[in-house]
């Protein structure tokens, strides 16, 4: 007896206004129907991500210019103020768009071919391109709430420390999941890996933070941003870097390494 299947596909289309909070400090977007999909799950975390979906505003507390999915990429000023960060994100464009000085309402934020978000109001944007791409930039400012803190690197460094300790073999996942790079500076004494600052605030930015291995031991870093760690000597570099070593570091070697530094700082375009 033959036996017959029959498959049905039921697409539902519901469409609804978003129901916002009234300038709710967290700022999410509560409706469901509403919100764009989630991001896809990344095993890296490479910068600062969205805690979402979250809306991005023109300024503090101001109109809502586009949403991001949760888990969506973003790059982050220093310091926020009075708890709202200015962020910007870098979107796909056709290359025939550029350069394009402005984005329509409903448009969606794609990269690298995955929806991250949807333009919620027209706005004016910057553009860019390459050899063979370009891209938009969009600006905005979000709640500090709606980042998750374990994407921030001086965070999760401060985590990883605690949990994993010194040994190299305890930090192999922390240099993953935030693609550092190796051999940040020719120093024969250190293996260095090392991840870039933000280009918000610095179009061609440096170095965010590096780690310093010596015989496979974490024996310190050079940092951007204001670390307190337990147990380390902190020194200034030139251009705002840091060097903090752990304290049993020897001092000379602390001092070589500092100096070693300042003058390579000076080289560096």
């Amino acid at each position: 007896m033959k036996k017959l299947t029959s498959i049905f596909i039921l697409i539902l289309i519901c469409s609804c206004n978003i129901k916002q909070s009234e300038k709710k400090v967290a700022d999410k977007t509560e409706n469901a129907n509403s919100r764009v999909s989630e991001s896809k799950e990344t095993n890296l975390i490479i910068g600062e991500r969205i805690d979402g979906p979250a809306n991005i505003r023109h300024k503090p507390n101001g109109d809502i210019l586009f949403e991001l999915k949760d888990n969506a990429l973003i790059e982050v000023t220093t310091k926020p103020v009075n708890d709202w960060y200015q962020v910007l994100v870098y979107a796909d464009i056709d290359y025939n768009e550029y350069p394009m000085d402005s984005i329509l309402k409903d448009r969606l934020i794609i990269v690298n071919n995955d929806t991250i978000g949807k333009v919620i109001q027209s706005h004016s944007i910057s553009s860019g391109q390459g050899r063979d791409f370009a891209y938009a930039m969009l600006y905005g400012y979000t709640h500090k709430n709606n980042i998750k803190p374990e994407t921030v690197i001086e965070t999760a460094f401060k985590n990883n420390l605690t949990e994993n300790g010194r040994n190299f073999s305890g930090w192999k996942g922390f240099i993953e999941t935030f693609k550092l790079d190796k051999d940040a500076v020719d120093y024969d004494e250190f293996e260095s890996l090392y991840n870039y600052e933000n280009s918000i605030e610095d179009p061609s930015p440096g170095f965010r933070i590096v780690l310093l291995f010596d015989n496979k031991n974490l024996v310190g870093l050079i940092h951007s941003r204001e670390l307190q760690i337990e147990n380390t000597i902190t020194h200034k570099l030139n251009w705002g870097y840091f060097v903090t070593f752990f304290d049993d570091y020897p001092e000379k070697g602390q001092f070589k390494f500092v100096n070693y530094m300042n003058e390579w700082i000076q080289t560096v375009d």
